[in-house]
């Protein structure tokens, strides 16, 4: 059997941003959306947001990090080899320029385009998302670049046949969509996150791509008292070598440590005063030698990184119960990814966790935080 940490790898970055729940018209679900939505989990692979990951794919900084477009599917080669002959257009210029700029453009670019869909050869919006992402920890924009570059972005996507080449590879998206039904069990995942925390959540929205590397993000927008969670995801990555639990585990982590912080997030807001007194002593928390903890910026992001990655090894110790050595191999890869990423402390944060979440006979999250927050006021 092949290490577990061998198996992600290719998220060497991961971006878990949190934002406040819908502002300035972010969204707007009218009662028709939430009709045909309340109670779903959606999976998609968008045809907007496909065209805007094949620029990404397409450009210099694109071709070299395997990271940010995952290189390693026939899929990518196909991509490669229909639009190499449009790799000098200057919608994939401006989107090179972008990405130099900041990696966060990734998430803000394919985020937004959820909000667009083809009339014919021309992007119009669909009316529900209308600017989902403005940016991740300290990194904002004003308008929605989709808007900015729309002409461009249109005139790639006629010029290179994108329509068609979507349309083809419809069986490819579909296949990767029943993958996320069967091992992603993302209800199970939210029943058990709903049970443990005092919100509820309406609808989940799981956006994909074959071409997403290791960054992910999620978000929870509010309109009409109707709460929908976006989650931007890599594919499902199925080990032959490995027992089915063991693959449900490993690609529940991947999602479960998105979805978690929309649950975590509110609940921390709560204890904001106490979590900033503890977890601004940065030095204990971070190993600020790793760049990606720039995208922690504040106390709160760095404890909810912790929280979040803790409560994965919660949920399995409730969902594969007597399995002492499947436990012990999950601890021990969310301690090391943990580790690689950044947080130096969290074995020591999952085992105190673990002991106050076994003698709370509640099970809400929400009657461990004073205990372990003075735990980590004396670390």
């Amino acid at each position: 059997m092949k290490a577990i940490s061998s198996f992600f790898t290719v998220l060497a970055i991961l971006f878990s941003p949190y934002y406040s729940l819908a502002q300035e018209n972010e969204v707007s679900f009218n009662s028709d959306y939430i009709k045909r939505n309340d109670g779903k989990v959606k999976i998609e692979i968008n045809e907007v947001q496909e065209l805007t990951y094949i620029m990404f794919a397409m450009t210099e900084l694109g071709l070299k990090d395997s990271n940010m477009v995952n290189h390693n599917t026939s899929y990518y080669n196909e991509v490669i080899k229909h639009f190499s002959p449009y790799a000098n257009h200057n919608a994939i210029k401006k989107m090179n320029s972008l990405l130099e700029e900041s990696i966060i453009y990734h998430i803000i670019l394919s985020s937004n385009a959820y909000g667009f869909k083809f009339n014919g050869s021309s992007l119009e919006r669909t009316g529900a998302y209308n600017f989902p992402a403005k940016g991740v920890g300290n990194f904002e924009v004003k308008s929605d670049p989709i808007i900015t570059y729309k002409t461009d972005i249109e005139d790639f996507a006629h010029k290179s046949g994108f329509r068609k080449f979507y349309q083809t590879h419809k069986a490819d998206y579909n296949k990767i969509v029943d993958d996320f039904k069967v091992f992603g069990v993302i209800n199970k995942q939210k029943k058990w996150l709903e049970e443990r925390f005092d919100l509820k959540i309406n609808s989940y929205l799981i956006l994909t791509s074959p071409l997403i590397g290791g960054i992910n993000s999620t978000n929870t927008f509010e309109d009409q008292s109707f709460k929908e969670t976006m989650l931007v995801l890599p594919t499902i990555k199925y080990n032959s070598e490995w027992t089915s639990e063991l693959n449900e585990i490993m690609n529940s982590r991947v999602i479960f440590t998105e979805i978690d912080h929309n649950y975590v997030g509110p609940l921390s807001a709560k204890f904001k005063n106490k979590l900033d007194s503890i977890f601004n002593k940065r030095s204990i928390w971070v190993n600020k030698d790793i760049r990606s903890t720039e995208h922690y910026p504040t106390p709160i992001k760095v404890f909810d990184e912790y929280l979040t990655w803790g409560l994965f090894v919660l949920y399995c110790s409730d969902n594969f119960p007597g399995n002492k050595v499947l436990l012990q191999k999950v601890i021990d890869h969310v301690n090391d990814k943990m580790k690689a990423k950044g947080f130096p402390k969290s074995k020591e944060f999952n085992e105190k966790l673990i002991n106050l979440y076994s003698a709370n006979s509640s099970k809400k999250i929400e009657k461990l935080y004073n205990d372990l927050l003075d735990w980590s006021a004396d670390q």
